[in-house]
């Protein structure tokens, strides 16, 4: 599980036009932003959590994003980080939110929106930490990575899911606090064309074993003097060294 968050100062107009754009092969597409029951918002109640943002003068920006290897769907991360963030800030008194699920990558991921009074939801290192370990919880994460791996059958008969570095998917979601136009044409698209560029980089059998063998041969030529041999005679002090002895008594 990865959960990152964020706050500024100043209303949530430019987070929620950020969270509402689904990025997909360079085009721009509007996904539902959805209030706490699950529900799609118009236009005119999107302004209205803008307009309540602008009054408390304070945004939070969260994003949940599950281990793809638990194979979750678009509609599975909908009603997870609907529950989790239900259960999060529910008690809040002044506290709102509205989130959406974003495909524009191969791991379906949630952006969440929230406002209210600063003292609310201000968060510190360990307990964003703790709200990580309880996303884990909702989305069942062990669980599902366990489900999700084929027996020898199926693995026969079915193409793997192709799944994206963890470090890969954080850096991506760095980008995306910080509000970057289209940060998987760097992040991913970088990860995508390392991967294919791998193949052809790697040597032949033949070359690889070759390669072993000079490996192994290397460390004999530059390994340090061994035990019992004689040591290298000192070099004699320069002239004016020992002439500075002589005069302090040496």
């Amino acid at each position: 599980m990865i959960l990152k968050t964020d706050f500024r100062d100043g209303g949530a107009g430019d987070l929620v036009q950020y969270i509402q754009r689904d990025r997909s092969q360079d085009a721009v597409n509007t996904v539902d932003v959805r209030n706490p029951a699950g529900r799609t918002l118009s236009d005119v109640e999107l302004d209205r959590f803008v307009d309540k943002s602008q009054q408390h003068d304070f945004q939070r920006h969260m994003i949940v994003s599950p281990d793809p290897t638990g194979q979750y769907t678009p509609a599975e991360v909908n009603t997870n980080t609907q529950q989790l963030m239900n259960r999060e800030l529910a008690q809040h008194p002044t506290t709102e939110y509205v989130y959406a699920v974003h495909r524009d990558t191969e791991f379906p991921h949630a952006h969440v929106a929230a406002t209210g009074r600063k003292q609310e939801l201000e968060m510190g290192r360990d307990e964003i930490g703790r709200l990580r370990e309880r996303a884990a919880a909702f989305f069942d994460e062990p669980e599902r990575a366990q489900e999700a791996t084929p027996t020898d059958d199926e693995e026969a008969t079915r193409t793997p899911s192709k799944t994206v570095p963890e470090e890969t998917r954080a850096e991506l979601h760095e980008r995306e606090l910080a509000m970057e136009e289209h940060p998987e044409k760097e992040v991913l698209r970088a990860t995508e064309r390392a991967e294919e560029r791998a193949p052809s980089e790697t040597p032949p059998e033949g070359e690889r074993d070759g390669h072993r063998d000079e490996a192994l041969q290397a460390p004999a030529e530059t390994e340090p003097e061994r035990e019992g041999e004689p040591e290298p005679e000192p070099e004699p002090e320069p002239e004016h060294e020992r002439e500075q002895d002589w005069l302090m008594g040496g």
